[in-house]
């Protein structure tokens, strides 16, 4: 990874006001480089018209954070929609559900909070209640966690001075009866800690009110601390997070799109739901399958990202003859990893003081990333294919 002022000197070198290419999900001003999947876009746009609870599905890398970045820019035009990337906790799978409901709930009123028309549908005080409910339930839920970290640390009545320290807004004494009381104006309010069924309610409650739905764009649900879940719990839990998304449509006022990997898909495909024949995918009304990188689909994502940097030139100027058809052999149509070597030889150009990326200079980094792997049979067997 190049740091700030390489990168601008890479960006000088070459001409460009915006990096040549983007290796992580296309957000922002980045979405403009986003090329090929228009077909795609238009069916799942139908589907979400249609209120239907979406999924995404394809490989690491494949392009499925850009796909639902995307996804949610061509929606925003119609409807209100708001991305978040949810993981597992790492060490409270217990607790799945609970915090996938308070991410649902965070995303709905942090909607409403800042859209003028939706938030004139509601009291503000019933907002300005729940956003206090929910930060206090998170507060009270982290102080809890922080004591039992030291649980092994501390003991006897030391433990117990120290946790009444460690308590926010007074309530030293008073975790059992779940509640807050906040002093204003004369008033006395009560914050009661939120729990499944009662974030459950909020979400329900809240999203009746609305005129239109709210699109949630969900990714990485399949992960756990951003890592791809590799245990045995994550069937399960996934299982209920389906399942309460479609509890929650029940509405109809919330759309879920979600990102899944391929492995996840594979399982979920032999998982059941606990009815006979029933398969946890079926809770996903529609899904499709993101493939990789093609040659004319790798060529024209690198003609669209030199477009948006800036570069003069054109793609023939850039790269010699068979350095992206190798590049996209090598990586198996990846196009995360496609961007990424294309990237990282613009680097070595760079500090080569080349001003075009050749075969030689490919030869080169292949040869020192791959190390044994890369023989000199090898590269022309793939100098012979790209030619």
């Amino acid at each position: 990874m190049a740091k700030k002022k390489e990168v601008e000197g890479i960006m000088g070198f070459f001409g460009v006001n915006k990096p040549l290419f983007v290796e992580r999900e296309l957000t922002g001003d980045n979405i403009e480089r986003f090329v090929d999947r228009e077909e795609l876009l238009a069916r799942f746009k139908s589907a979400i018209q249609f209120k239907k609870t979406c999924a995404i599905t394809g490989k690491e890398g494949s392009g499925k954070s850009s796909f639902l970045l995307k996804l949610m820019a061509e929606m925003k035009r119609a409807m209100y929609c708001d991305y978040l990337q949810f993981s597992f906790p790492s060490n409270e799978f217990d607790k799945s559900r609970l915090h996938f409901l308070r991410a649902i709930l965070h995303s709905i009123l942090y909607l409403i909070d800042r859209n003028d028309a939706l938030l004139a549908l509601f009291d503000k005080d019933q907002i300005a209640f729940e956003k206090k409910r929910l930060e206090y339930s998170i507060t009270i839920e982290n102080q809890v966690r922080k004591q039992a970290n030291v649980d092994g640390e501390i003991s006897g009545g030391i433990k117990n001075d120290f946790f009444k320290m460690m308590l926010p807004f007074d309530v030293a004494g008073k975790v059992a009866t779940s509640r807050s009381k906040e002093e204003g104006k004369g008033e006395t309010i009560d914050y009661p800690v939120h729990n499944e069924n009662t974030l459950y309610e909020s979400i329900t409650k809240i999203s009746q009110e609305l005129m239109n739905p709210i699109v949630l764009f969900i990714d990485e649900l399949d992960k756990i601390g951003r890592f791809p879940l590799e245990t045995p719990e994550w069937d399960r839990e996934l299982i209920k997070i389906l399942e309460l998304s479609r509890e929650i449509m029940a509405n109809d006022k919330l759309i879920m799109v979600f990102s899944l990997q391929d492995e996840l898909y594979q399982k979920l495909l032999k998982a059941k739901q606990g009815k006979e024949g029933g398969s946890v995918i079926g809770l996903i009304n529609y899904f499709k399958r993101l493939g990789g990188f093609d040659w004319e689909f790798a060529k024209s994502a690198v003609i669209q990202s030199l477009k948006v940097s800036g570069y003069p030139g054109a793609i023939g100027d850039l790269f010699e003859k068979g350095v992206l058809e190798i590049v996209l052999d090598v990586v198996k149509g990846n196009p995360r990893l496609f961007m990424t070597y294309l990237s990282e030889l613009c680097i070595e150009a760079y500090q080569d003081n080349q001003h075009i990326i050749a075969l030689d200079l490919l030869k080169e980094y292949l040869f020192e990333l791959f190390e044994e792997e890369m023989t000199e049979d090898r590269w022309q067997e793939l100098l012979k294919k790209a030619a």
